[in-house]
Parts: structure tokens; sequence; C-alpha cells
């Protein structure tokens, strides 16, 4: 593995703290919003913005399908149900969150300000008693 600069590590670090934070606000009957007060949280604590319009999603029978996983603090209303499974993945950048979408494959995302980002994922499956990680390494 190649060396990488304390800034990158530090916004690497926040990036995976954000997704614990993240986890750790969901289970069951927890209101969906709490996911985006961490995350806002943990990047705000770190110095870093989080990529606004990306979000997580459910996982079943659709390609992402609802719910819609907020990653910046909002008030939309809902709450965890047992049995279902979504994606968390927060974006943290050192510059002002927005982004473009290249022209040519319509997928990739730039920093709109040029700013380094992180990302980080995980799929997660609400309990009757907690939360299962199932991109767990």
């Amino acid at each position: 593995m190649g060396i990488i600069s304390e800034q990158s590590s530090n916004l690497i670090s926040a990036t995976k703290s954000a997704l614990q934070a993240a986890i750790e606000a969901c289970g069951p009957f927890k209101p969906y919003n709490g996911i985006g007060k961490a995350i806002t949280e943990v990047a705000t604590k770190h110095q870093f913005t989080v990529v606004k319009g990306l979000s997580g999603h459910g996982v079943g029978r659709e390609y992402h399908q609802h719910p819609m996983i907020l990653h910046i603090e909002n008030e939309d209303p809902g709450e965890m149900a047992p049995g279902t499974v979504f994606t968390i993945e927060p974006c943290l950048s050192e510059g002002n969150g927005e982004y473009s979408v290249d022209p040519t494959d319509s997928w990739s995302l730039y920093s709109s300000d040029g700013a380094r980002a992180a990302q980080e994922e995980h799929t997660i499956m609400i309990t009757n008693t907690g939360v299962e990680v199932l991109t767990q390494l």
C-alpha cells in the first residue's frame, strides 16, 4: 500500500467514523433521519462537509429502491422496520460538498471545487433487536 498524506488519512478516517456513527443510529423503529444527523455531526466535528445530493438506498427487488437514506441532517419522517435492508454511503469532502457528474460515463463524480472527498459504504439489515451489517468482512 502506498503512503498518503496526513490530510488524506484524516479525511478517510472521518468518513469511516461517519459510517460507524450512522450504523449506530440504526435499529428497529429508530428514525431514518438519525442517520443524516449522525453523519453531519461527525463531518462537522472533523471540519469536513457532507457531499450533498448523494444518498443510500433500499436493497431489494428494484435497483436503488426506497427507503432513500439521506446523509445530511434532515427532518424526513419514517422509522426503520425490522427486515428492512439498505445502504449507508456517506461521502465527506474537504470543500463545499458540491459535485458534477462526468458526462462521458454519467456515473463518475468530481468535486466541483476540486477538493478531495472520501466515501465509505455498508449494507445493513434492521433486525428485531438491532442491526446486522451484511457487508462486514
